[in-house]
Protein backbone atom coordinates (compact mmCIF):
# COMPACT_ATOMS: atom_id res chain seq x y z
CA UNK A 1 0.00 0.00 0.00
CA UNK A 2 3.03 2.30 -0.68
CA UNK A 3 2.62 5.99 -1.69
CA UNK A 4 -1.50 5.94 -2.55
CA UNK A 5 -4.41 8.23 -2.53
CA UNK A 6 -7.74 9.98 -3.69
CA UNK A 7 -11.31 11.24 -4.65
CA UNK A 8 -15.57 12.96 -3.93
CA UNK A 9 -16.23 15.89 -2.47
CA UNK A 10 -17.77 17.80 0.12
CA UNK A 11 -21.44 16.69 -0.99
CA UNK A 12 -20.05 13.08 0.23
CA UNK A 13 -19.13 14.54 3.44
CA UNK A 14 -22.60 15.61 4.55
CA UNK A 15 -24.20 12.89 2.93
CA UNK A 16 -22.20 10.13 5.36
CA UNK A 17 -22.59 12.58 8.10
CA UNK A 18 -18.83 12.98 9.18
CA UNK A 19 -18.08 11.05 12.31
CA UNK A 20 -14.65 13.15 13.40
CA UNK A 21 -15.06 17.13 13.63
CA UNK A 22 -12.01 19.05 11.45
CA UNK A 23 -10.93 20.58 14.59
CA UNK A 24 -10.27 16.92 16.37
CA UNK A 25 -9.28 14.02 14.08
CA UNK A 26 -7.06 12.41 16.55
CA UNK A 27 -9.30 8.88 16.68
CA UNK A 28 -9.57 9.35 12.82
CA UNK A 29 -5.94 9.64 12.57
CA UNK A 30 -5.27 6.88 14.92
CA UNK A 31 -7.71 4.38 13.15
CA UNK A 32 -5.89 5.37 9.51
CA UNK A 33 -2.93 4.46 11.46
CA UNK A 34 -4.25 0.79 12.27
CA UNK A 35 -5.26 0.19 8.49
CA UNK A 36 -2.04 1.48 7.45
CA UNK A 37 -0.06 -0.86 9.31
CA UNK A 38 -2.28 -3.79 8.30
CA UNK A 39 -1.70 -2.90 4.99
CA UNK A 40 1.67 -2.66 5.18
CA UNK A 41 1.82 -6.78 5.51
CA UNK A 42 2.45 -8.77 1.77
CA UNK A 43 -0.90 -9.14 0.28
CA UNK A 44 -0.82 -11.38 -2.48
CA UNK A 45 -4.65 -10.39 -3.09
CA UNK A 46 -5.66 -9.35 -6.88
CA UNK A 47 -6.46 -5.85 -7.27
CA UNK A 48 -8.30 -3.62 -10.11
CA UNK A 49 -6.79 -0.35 -11.27
CA UNK A 50 -8.63 1.74 -13.56
CA UNK A 51 -6.47 5.09 -14.44
CA UNK A 52 -8.19 7.96 -16.26
CA UNK A 53 -6.59 10.91 -17.40
CA UNK A 54 -9.02 13.79 -19.51
CA UNK A 55 -8.34 16.58 -22.35
CA UNK A 56 -10.70 18.57 -24.57
CA UNK A 57 -8.24 16.97 -27.41
CA UNK A 58 -7.32 13.63 -25.70
CA UNK A 59 -8.22 10.95 -22.76
CA UNK A 60 -6.59 7.68 -22.50
CA UNK A 61 -7.37 4.50 -20.15
CA UNK A 62 -4.63 2.65 -17.95
CA UNK A 63 -6.96 -0.40 -17.34
CA UNK A 64 -5.14 -3.62 -15.82
CA UNK A 65 -5.28 -6.65 -13.13
CA UNK A 66 -2.21 -7.48 -10.79
CA UNK A 67 -0.93 -9.12 -8.07
CA UNK A 68 2.42 -9.45 -6.95
CA UNK A 69 3.49 -12.33 -4.75
CA UNK A 70 6.63 -12.06 -3.03
CA UNK A 71 9.27 -11.14 -5.68
CA UNK A 72 7.14 -11.83 -8.51
CA UNK A 73 4.36 -9.32 -10.28
CA UNK A 74 2.00 -10.28 -12.39
CA UNK A 75 -0.55 -7.82 -14.58
CA UNK A 76 -2.83 -8.13 -17.58
CA UNK A 77 -4.35 -5.01 -18.94
CA UNK A 78 -5.35 -2.88 -21.58
CA UNK A 79 -4.11 1.13 -22.81
CA UNK A 80 -6.67 3.01 -24.58
CA UNK A 81 -5.96 6.66 -26.31
CA UNK A 82 -8.49 8.95 -28.07
CA UNK A 83 -7.38 11.87 -29.79
CA UNK A 84 -9.83 14.34 -31.87
CA UNK A 85 -7.68 16.66 -34.38
CA UNK A 86 -8.37 20.24 -34.64
CA UNK A 87 -10.43 18.69 -38.16
CA UNK A 88 -12.71 16.86 -35.55
CA UNK A 89 -11.60 13.11 -37.65
CA UNK A 90 -10.89 11.16 -34.25
CA UNK A 91 -7.98 8.58 -33.81
CA UNK A 92 -8.26 5.20 -31.08
CA UNK A 93 -5.37 3.53 -29.98
CA UNK A 94 -6.12 0.53 -28.18
CA UNK A 95 -2.89 -2.00 -26.71
CA UNK A 96 -3.25 -5.28 -24.82
CA UNK A 97 -0.84 -5.81 -22.91
CA UNK A 98 1.03 -8.53 -20.27
CA UNK A 99 3.99 -7.97 -17.87
CA UNK A 100 5.57 -9.88 -15.59
CA UNK A 101 8.37 -9.82 -12.99
CA UNK A 102 10.66 -11.80 -10.78
CA UNK A 103 13.31 -9.94 -8.82
CA UNK A 104 14.97 -7.58 -11.32
CA UNK A 105 13.73 -8.94 -14.35
CA UNK A 106 10.94 -7.50 -15.93
CA UNK A 107 9.13 -8.93 -19.64
CA UNK A 108 6.27 -6.70 -20.81
CA UNK A 109 4.28 -8.06 -23.67
CA UNK A 110 2.04 -5.71 -25.59
CA UNK A 111 -0.04 -6.33 -29.11
CA UNK A 112 0.38 -3.51 -32.17
CA UNK A 113 -1.83 -4.00 -35.30
CA UNK A 114 -3.17 -7.30 -34.36
CA UNK A 115 0.97 -8.80 -33.75
CA UNK A 116 2.23 -9.40 -30.45
CA UNK A 117 5.74 -8.14 -29.00
CA UNK A 118 8.07 -8.33 -26.20
CA UNK A 119 10.60 -6.48 -24.47
CA UNK A 120 12.41 -6.77 -21.21
CA UNK A 121 13.01 -3.48 -18.49
CA UNK A 122 14.93 -3.35 -15.81
CA UNK A 123 14.35 0.35 -14.75
CA UNK A 124 10.15 -0.33 -14.79
CA UNK A 125 11.05 -4.07 -12.84
CA UNK A 126 12.91 -1.23 -10.38
CA UNK A 127 9.92 1.09 -10.49
CA UNK A 128 7.47 -2.35 -9.83
CA UNK A 129 9.69 -3.56 -6.78
CA UNK A 130 9.99 -0.33 -4.83
CA UNK A 131 5.79 0.11 -5.86
CA UNK A 132 5.06 -3.04 -4.07
CA UNK A 133 7.45 -3.25 -1.65
CA UNK A 134 5.82 -3.64 2.27
CA UNK A 135 6.71 -0.19 3.75
CA UNK A 136 9.10 -0.16 6.53
CA UNK A 137 7.87 1.84 9.80
CA UNK A 138 10.26 4.73 8.91
CA UNK A 139 8.06 4.51 5.57
CA UNK A 140 5.19 4.39 7.63
CA UNK A 141 5.71 7.64 9.97
CA UNK A 142 6.35 9.68 6.95
CA UNK A 143 3.57 8.77 5.35
CA UNK A 144 1.08 9.65 8.33
CA UNK A 145 3.28 12.80 8.88
CA UNK A 146 1.99 13.69 4.73
CA UNK A 147 -1.66 13.86 6.08
CA UNK A 148 -2.57 17.35 6.69
CA UNK A 149 -6.13 15.90 7.87
CA UNK A 150 -8.19 12.89 8.17
CA UNK A 151 -12.30 12.38 8.13
CA UNK A 152 -14.44 9.18 8.97
CA UNK A 153 -17.16 9.12 6.47
CA UNK A 154 -18.71 6.26 6.80
CA UNK A 155 -18.35 3.53 9.84
CA UNK A 156 -20.29 0.40 9.51
CA UNK A 157 -20.20 -2.93 11.46
CA UNK A 158 -17.83 -4.36 8.50
CA UNK A 159 -16.48 -1.09 6.93
CA UNK A 160 -14.69 2.12 7.36
CA UNK A 161 -14.47 5.07 5.07
CA UNK A 162 -11.63 7.79 5.08
CA UNK A 163 -11.72 11.14 3.06
CA UNK A 164 -7.31 11.76 3.69
CA UNK A 165 -6.27 15.37 2.59
CA UNK A 166 -2.48 15.80 1.99
CA UNK A 167 -0.18 18.21 3.26
CA UNK A 168 1.02 18.98 -0.49
CA UNK A 169 4.09 21.46 1.61
CA UNK A 170 5.53 18.10 3.74
CA UNK A 171 5.32 15.62 0.49
CA UNK A 172 6.98 18.79 -1.48
CA UNK A 173 9.72 18.76 1.44
CA UNK A 174 10.05 15.16 1.58
CA UNK A 175 10.44 14.86 -2.33
CA UNK A 176 12.87 16.66 -2.14
CA UNK A 177 15.18 15.33 0.54
CA UNK A 178 14.67 12.22 -1.71
CA UNK A 179 15.97 13.85 -4.71
CA UNK A 180 18.91 15.11 -3.12
CA UNK A 181 19.93 12.01 -1.13
CA UNK A 182 19.85 10.10 -4.48
CA UNK A 183 20.74 12.10 -7.35
CA UNK A 184 20.88 10.51 -11.02
CA UNK A 185 24.08 8.61 -12.28
CA UNK A 186 25.23 9.04 -16.22
CA UNK A 187 22.80 12.10 -17.76
CA UNK A 188 23.82 14.54 -19.92
CA UNK A 189 23.67 18.34 -18.48
CA UNK A 190 20.68 18.65 -20.26
CA UNK A 191 18.85 16.10 -19.15
CA UNK A 192 20.08 16.98 -15.91
CA UNK A 193 18.76 20.60 -16.54
CA UNK A 194 14.94 18.83 -17.26
CA UNK A 195 14.95 16.92 -14.77
CA UNK A 196 15.30 20.11 -12.20
CA UNK A 197 13.07 22.03 -14.08
CA UNK A 198 10.58 19.48 -13.62
CA UNK A 199 11.34 19.38 -10.26
CA UNK A 200 10.71 22.77 -9.71
CA UNK A 201 7.34 22.32 -11.48
CA UNK A 202 6.34 19.40 -9.29
CA UNK A 203 7.34 20.93 -5.91
CA UNK A 204 5.05 23.92 -7.06
CA UNK A 205 2.28 21.53 -7.73
CA UNK A 206 2.17 19.86 -4.91
CA UNK A 207 2.46 23.02 -2.64
CA UNK A 208 -0.39 24.76 -4.63
CA UNK A 209 -2.80 21.98 -4.90
CA UNK A 210 -5.40 20.16 -3.25
CA UNK A 211 -4.63 16.64 -2.92
CA UNK A 212 -6.38 13.90 -1.43
CA UNK A 213 -8.34 10.50 -1.42
CA UNK A 214 -10.74 8.45 -0.13
CA UNK A 215 -9.83 4.53 0.79
CA UNK A 216 -12.29 1.82 2.28
CA UNK A 217 -11.28 -0.83 5.10
CA UNK A 218 -12.88 -3.76 5.83
CA UNK A 219 -12.61 -3.69 9.80
CA UNK A 220 -12.43 -7.01 10.48
CA UNK A 221 -8.70 -7.66 9.12
CA UNK A 222 -8.34 -3.88 7.63
CA UNK A 223 -7.25 -4.63 4.31
CA UNK A 224 -8.54 -2.09 1.22
CA UNK A 225 -11.83 -2.79 -0.08
CA UNK A 226 -11.19 0.33 -2.59
CA UNK A 227 -9.22 3.37 -3.03
CA UNK A 228 -10.13 6.49 -4.72
CA UNK A 229 -7.84 9.11 -5.85
CA UNK A 230 -7.75 12.26 -7.62
CA UNK A 231 -4.81 14.12 -8.80
CA UNK A 232 -6.20 16.49 -11.28
CA UNK A 233 -5.22 19.80 -9.05
CA UNK A 234 -1.71 17.98 -9.04
CA UNK A 235 -1.36 17.97 -12.33
CA UNK A 236 -2.68 21.41 -13.61
CA UNK A 237 -1.12 23.27 -10.99
CA UNK A 238 2.00 21.80 -11.90
CA UNK A 239 1.32 22.80 -15.36
CA UNK A 240 1.08 26.27 -14.27
CA UNK A 241 4.07 26.29 -12.71
CA UNK A 242 5.78 25.49 -16.22
CA UNK A 243 3.62 28.19 -17.69
CA UNK A 244 4.35 30.73 -15.50
CA UNK A 245 8.40 30.14 -15.44
CA UNK A 246 9.40 33.46 -16.84
CA UNK A 247 12.87 31.78 -17.67
CA UNK A 248 11.81 29.30 -19.67
CA UNK A 249 9.97 29.85 -22.93
CA UNK A 250 7.75 27.11 -24.34
CA UNK A 251 7.52 26.73 -28.17
CA UNK A 252 3.52 27.13 -29.22
CA UNK A 253 2.24 23.48 -29.99
CA UNK A 254 4.21 22.93 -26.18
CA UNK A 255 2.19 26.01 -24.85
CA UNK A 256 -0.82 24.98 -26.16
CA UNK A 257 -0.50 21.93 -24.69
CA UNK A 258 0.51 23.10 -20.93
CA UNK A 259 -2.55 25.51 -21.08
CA UNK A 260 -5.48 22.20 -21.59
CA UNK A 261 -3.95 20.52 -18.85
CA UNK A 262 -3.67 23.14 -16.51
CA UNK A 263 -6.91 23.99 -16.81
CA UNK A 264 -9.17 21.74 -18.41
CA UNK A 265 -7.48 18.06 -17.47
CA UNK A 266 -8.42 15.78 -14.92
CA UNK A 267 -6.67 12.92 -13.68
CA UNK A 268 -8.23 10.09 -11.68
CA UNK A 269 -7.19 6.53 -10.10
CA UNK A 270 -9.28 3.60 -8.94
CA UNK A 271 -8.21 0.75 -7.18
CA UNK A 272 -10.70 -2.38 -6.20
CA UNK A 273 -9.07 -5.61 -4.87
CA UNK A 274 -10.79 -8.40 -6.36
CA UNK A 275 -10.99 -12.53 -5.10
CA UNK A 276 -8.56 -15.80 -6.00
CA UNK A 277 -10.58 -16.29 -9.38
CA UNK A 278 -9.14 -13.34 -10.89
CA UNK A 279 -5.90 -14.48 -10.69
CA UNK A 280 -6.60 -16.93 -14.06
CA UNK A 281 -6.94 -13.96 -15.87
CA UNK A 282 -3.29 -13.26 -15.28
CA UNK A 283 -2.09 -16.29 -17.38
CA UNK A 284 -0.15 -15.77 -20.49
CA UNK A 285 -1.19 -17.55 -23.18
CA UNK A 286 0.56 -19.39 -25.29
CA UNK A 287 0.69 -17.43 -28.41
CA UNK A 288 1.76 -14.48 -26.39
CA UNK A 289 4.94 -15.94 -24.96
CA UNK A 290 5.76 -16.51 -28.25
CA UNK A 291 6.21 -13.11 -28.97
CA UNK A 292 8.56 -11.46 -31.02
CA UNK A 293 11.49 -9.79 -28.91
CA UNK A 294 12.27 -6.11 -29.48
CA UNK A 295 15.26 -3.87 -28.25
CA UNK A 296 14.71 -3.64 -24.14
CA UNK A 297 14.28 -0.57 -22.55
CA UNK A 298 16.59 0.26 -20.18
Amino acid sequence: MKKIFWAVTFCLMMMFNATVSAEDDSEARQALRESMLANAADDDRVFHEDLLFFMPSIQSELDFLAVAESNDFKSSGEFNIWMTADNGESTELNIPFYAVQNGKNMKVYYQSEKKWYQFQSPSVAAAVTDMVASPTNAELEEMLNEVKKVTILRDTDTQRTFLVNLDGNKIADDMKKEFEKNPADNITAEVEDMQAKFSKYLDAGFRNADVWYIWTVGKSDGKTKNLAIHLSSLLQETARAALNDNEQVWAEPIKEILESIAYYSEVKSYTTFLDSDAKQKLEIPKNVLKAKFIESIK
